[in-house]
């Protein structure tokens, strides 16, 4: 068993080692050696580009980026504008409507296809081309944040006149980003030109790259990096994706660490996507791309499960005394502590790389589980701003801390669920425990349903005329043990496995059943808002400073005890204290028997 153990993590030290200092100095030697003479083809007549925007929510940009595009030399009856406005709510559609007279007086045709629903960028990419396909002979892909250098389109046209290259991408670069992103995409952009030398590019950048209008293949509804997908499918076609360092792409967005995480996990939710459909470079045809997509994004993509494995295989040896185990777990524990030391406040620029490492690693990590749990069935859409009011270590620790103290509390209580058990059916028969459909989280389309999980403290089809009613003081459809549950809150123990599960957070909003919520929202403003991007909780701020709802005035109060809780969660810190308060708070109710 030891030996087992012993071989896995050796295998996966090797493959960790290869991936970060053996593949990418010999891809880059390689690379070096490797001299390319492309055929120059004269250009005759320029071929037709429209050029491809989805657009949502970007009347910062939106301005800046047409005028850019005004201003690229290239033929102005040679070159189109398609624009889809997907559900802005903000000025991005009247934006785009005031910059038509400029392009009329320039030549230049300005397509704009407006959108009340809020569809997502591969929905409208589909729409786009299907309207730009018939009129074009190249298509361009840019985002409307990025800035294109003025002969981009030429250098992109000329390239593409060698019939062997399907797609071309750019060098990526920003206008004022953090070092450590800078430094990333400064690598980045030397990977991809070797990548380019040696056979493909794997996957292009969406600030801006240029493929050939007959090679575009619609992508499945679920797809999450489409800038990825589709180079891939023009390697598939027996073309070939080049980087010209002459077609350069600006990004003048300055991101925050917040969003830059949010960022990394859709595209670790992606990798782990494009990893499971580009199993056709593993095929002898591409042989040079299929060692340049396992080596580079494949191992990419499994290194935060590697790393996992690692740890964990360390720590299992260490607690069966292998001593050499021992400090190879050490060593882990060493590099991640320091990993953590930006976060409270010490900061150089190695230990901010090291950091930026780690925590691009953990984004990834947390995206592939969402994908592999199902949050990405719907694709990728990019989020509303109502969603990110929440501080990303905030996030983590709090779905860290659900798992780790329900965990905890249910073997901590399991031996009274028995007891609890037995004086249930004892005084009335049916059903141990009591489930009924709740509304989870709520996203920008739909919202989540689930089946919350407690024991049973009425008797059995306490609503038998099918109409929902409030609780109310002396409930005589509550038994009298459900009466102690109640007010001991012990009713509420089964709801650990509902967090356990996803379907809650231990804090949080109380989950309300779908017909109140329904009528709720009509009546009060914001009430929905209550669980946008936060799931309920078994216990919460409303929860500890107010009872079970008997009115409508009642959840006047909750609500705002529900989105004063909502505040904290911007700040690790306050949510921190906010949560250690609640929780306590919990413990006493329970302990003064003051539930209902």
């Amino acid at each position: 068993m030891t030996m087992t153990l012993w071989c896995i993590l050796i295998f996966m030290l090797i493959l960790i080692l290869y991936h970060h200092a053996i593949y990418y100095p010999i891809m880059l030697w390689l690379a070096k050696q490797k001299t390319i003479k492309d055929p120059t083809y004269p250009m005759t007549v320029w071929p037709k580009i429209a050029i491809i925007i989805s657009a949502y929510n970007e009347e910062k940009y939106i301005i800046e980026k047409l005028n850019n595009i005004l201003q690229l030399d290239y033929p102005a009856e040679q070159l189109s504008v398609y624009i889809a406005n997907d559900g802005s709510m903000d000025r991005t559609f009247e934006l785009i409507q005031s910059m038509r007279p400029l392009f009329k007086q320039q030549g230049c045709q300005l397509i704009l296809l407006n959108h009340r629903a809020n569809k997502g960028k591969l929905h409208r990419l589909n729409e786009l081309i299907t309207h730009s396909s018939q009129d074009s002979d190249l298509l361009a892909f840019t985002d409307v944040s990025a800035q294109i250098s003025r002969k981009a389109l030429k250098h992109g046209a000329q390239t593409l006149q060698n019939p062997n290259i399907g797609a071309i991408t750019s060098y990526y670069t920003f206008a004022q980003g953090n070092p450590e992103e800078s430094e990333y995409w400064r690598i980045q952009n030397e990977i991809r030109l070797a990548e380019s030398t040696l056979g493909n590019v794997i996957g292009c950048n969406g600030a801006f790259y240029l493929m050939r209008t007959s090679l575009y293949t619609p992508l499945p509804k679920d797809t999450i990096n489409d800038d990825f997908m589709l180079p891939m499918m023009v390697i598939k076609k027996g073309k070939k994706v080049q980087l010209n360092p002459n077609v350069q792409s600006i990004e003048q967005e300055v991101i925050s660490h917040d969003q830059d995480y949010q960022r990394r996990e859709r595209i670790g939710a992606g990798n782990i996507q494009q990893l499971m459909r580009c199993y056709f470079l593993f095929s002898q045809k591409f042989s040079i791309t299929g060692w340049l997509f396992l080596s580079g994004k494949g191992l990419r993509t499994l290194m935060p499960f590697l790393l996992l494995f690692a740890f964990l295989l360390s720590l299992g040896l260490t607690l069966m005394k292998e001593p050499i185990a021992f400090y190879l777990f050490s060593l882990q524990i060493l590099c991640y502590s320091i990993a953590t030391l930006p976060l409270i406040g010490i900061k150089h620029e190695a230990l901010n790389k090291i950091h930026y490492i780690t925590m691009s690693y953990l984004a990834s990590l947390q995206g592939m589980s969402l994908y592999l749990f199902g949050q990405y069935n719907h694709g990728w859409k990019t989020e509303q701003a109502s969603k990110n009011y929440k501080h990303t270590l905030t996030i983590y620790l709090k779905r860290l801390f659900d798992i780790l103290l329900s965990s905890i509390g249910l073997l901590i209580t399991l031996p009274l669920w028995p007891i609890i058990a037995g004086a249930i059916r004892f005084e009335s028969k049916g059903s141990i425990f009591f489930r009924q459909v709740r509304v989870g989280e709520i996203f920008d389309d739909y919202s989540t349903l689930f089946y919350i999980l407690k024991f049973r403290t009425m008797y059995c089809d306490p609503e038998a005329e099918k109409k929902a009613t409030w609780a109310s003081p002396n409930d005589p459809r509550i038994t009298r043990v459900g009466t102690f549950l109640r007010r001991t809150r012990l009713d509420e123990l089964p709801q650990f496995i509902n967090v356990i599960k996803g379907d809650m957070s231990l804090i949080g909003p109380r989950p309300e059943r779908p017909i109140f919520c329904q009528t709720l929202n009509q009546t009060l403003p914001f009430y929905i808002e209550r669980t946008k991007g936060l799931k309920p909780g078994v216990t919460g701020l409303a929860q500890i400073h107010q009872g079970y709802d008997n009115s409508i005035d009642d959840v006047k109060q909750k609500l705002l005890w529900d989105h004063a809780y909502a505040a904290t969660l911007g700040s690790p810190r306050q949510w921190l204290i906010m949560d250690i308060k609640i929780l306590l708070k919990t413990v006493l109710v329970m302990i003064q028997h003051q539930g209902q």
